[in-house]
């Protein structure tokens, strides 16, 4: 698999996943400070989990910035750059032996190893925004610490809770139509 190929699929799939991303952002329940419970995470999780994990690094950053361009909150680049690395976390689902989104091919474990990467993924992309708001901008650390737990927490069970029934239910599917079999017309066969 080549994780680096630029084609116009990877283009058009990286703006739809990021204007759904980014228009989605914008829609949350409000549970702390700069803090929302957000479907759009769902949105990231999906297209990460079948495209791989540049398209869910594209998506994430870009979807992100899309976001704050949209509700007027100005450049955030170290959040912006978190969902990107949250995307790409979820993604690298896609280079495991026996995984492919689009023919339903998966084994319960992999839905473990996406719960692990979408859990490391978010610890690792939201220390590396909290950290870089207290060095660059100053922030009080308790405030950056109590966000970074509350935003881990809550799109791990959005991804987690949410996510794996859905991909689970949606990868049954994609399993079920792949065996189609294109059997010749049996008019074709009288006629001749």
């Amino acid at each position: 698999m080549k994780l680096f190929k630029l084609s116009t699929k990877m283009v058009v799939t990286v703006g739809i996943g990021a204007a759904l991303y980014g228009v989605l952002g914008l829609v949350g329940i409000p549970i702390g400070p700069n803090v929302e419970l957000k479907p759009a995470m769902l949105v990231l999780a999906l297209f990460s989990i079948m495209f791989g994990p540049v398209i869910g690094f594209l998506v994430g950053a870009i979807g992100h910035f899309l976001t704050d361009l949209l509700a007027g909150w100005g450049l955030w680049w170290d959040w912006e750059l978190s969902s990107g690395i949250i995307g790409f976390f979820i993604g690298l689902i896609t280079l495991f032996k026996g995984f492919n989104f689009k023919y339903g091919k998966f084994r319960y474990y992999h839905m473990i190893i996406y719960t692990i990467l979408a859990g490391g993924g978010s610890v690792v992309a939201y220390l590396f925004a909290g950290y870089m708001d207290v060095l660059l901008m100053g922030e009080a650390p308790t405030k950056i610490l109590v966000q970074v737990v509350l935003i881990t927490t809550t799109n791990v069970i959005i991804m987690v809770g949410f996510g794996v029934p859905i991909i689970v239910g949606i990868m049954k599917a994609n399993n079920k139509h792949t065996n189609l079999v294109i059997e010749e017309d049996d008019e074709e066969e009288a006629e001749a």
